[in-house]
């Protein structure tokens, strides 16, 4: 009896086994990661990083760079990873990594780990095709990360900016420009 005719039965059972356990999370929208990100906001994510290269600014666990990184080539997501005024002073990085091996899609993430400040110059301008904007929300470091961020984008490219509608977002988001398509609180803007 051949070692492969021996281990059939055991095989099948293995098969028969795997499929009671839960499956590895997938898609576009991660429901058990922590994140005021909606379905729809993932959505529209997905939809405009698909096949392009992302930048993501502030990924706490890692919500929105599950949905860029999902259907996107790759995506280069910064924070600092150590809380802020907004936050807590609680540490996202351990999880945020969790989260994103745990959804497949590890493979398609740089992470840089510090702030906008120090991270945007090394940056190679107009190199995205899509660009998340989720940081602080006062007026200064919005207009800030707007500044550091839009010679990044590639012309034809998208910049969204989280929570317009709410806090500061909304006054600088409009004195860059008329918003191209709003879902929830995501305003997408065309270089």
């Amino acid at each position: 009896m051949t070692l492969r005719r021996r281990l059939r039965p055991l095989l099948g059972f293995y098969r028969s086994a795997r499929s009671y356990l839960p499956a590895r999370p997938r898609g576009v929208f991660a429901p058990d990661v922590a994140s005021s990100l909606t379905e729809a906001e993932a959505n529209l994510l997905a939809e405009l990083a698909r096949g392009k290269v992302a930048l993501e600014l502030g990924s706490w666990f890692g919500r929105s760079t599950i949905a860029l990184a999902s259907t996107a080539e790759r995506v280069h997501a910064i924070d600092s990873h150590g809380g802020d005024a907004q936050t807590g002073p609680l540490s996202t990085l351990a999880a945020f990594r969790r989260n994103v091996k745990r959804y497949g899609v590890v493979d398609r993430v740089v992470v840089h780990v510090g702030n906008i400040e120090d991270v945007a110059p090394v940056l190679a301008p107009a190199s995205f095709d899509v660009v998340f904007v989720d940081g602080l929300h006062t007026k200064e470091a919005v207009e800030r990360d707007a500044a550091l961020l839009l010679p990044l984008v590639r012309p034809g490219g998208a910049i969204a900016f989280h929570d317009y509608g709410r806090y500061d977002v909304t006054e600088v988001v409009d004195g860059l420009g008329t918003p191209e398509r709003v879902v929830d609180s995501i305003a997408v803007l065309r270089r």
